[in-house]
């Protein structure tokens, strides 16, 4: 059914007032200036593990050097896990086949 042409002709929008944009009248809290270069350098930092105390590698029992995880999620010395992925390219740990890794940086 067709409605009739008096409520076509008698129609208004369900709201007429808080018509206005997302943005109106909204003051920012801070401006950051993103043409600048800052010459903050990252701060390395060694990783910790739940004791707050230095992660050891469970290869070697040394401190992490040049970090990296396994995609399942275990820790290891870059040289340690290269070394130890030559004969089988297993995760020395859970036994998961390991086809790369990633350089953690902390």
């Amino acid at each position: 059914m067709l409605p009739s042409w008096q409520s076509l002709l008698r129609w208004k929008p369900l709201k007429v007032e808080g018509l206005r944009r997302a943005a109106d009248g909204i003051q920012p809290l801070e401006t950051i200036d993103l043409t600048t270069i800052d010459e903050k350098v990252p701060v390395m930092m060694p990783l910790p593990d739940g004791n707050n105390a230095l992660y050891s590698c469970p290869i070697c029992m040394s401190p992490l050097e040049q970090p990296v995880t396994t995609m399942c999620g275990h820790i290891f010395c870059k040289q340690c896990l290269t070394t130890a992925l030559n004969p089988f390219r297993n995760c020395p740990i859970c036994k998961k086949s390991v086809t790369n890794f990633i350089r953690i940086y902390t």
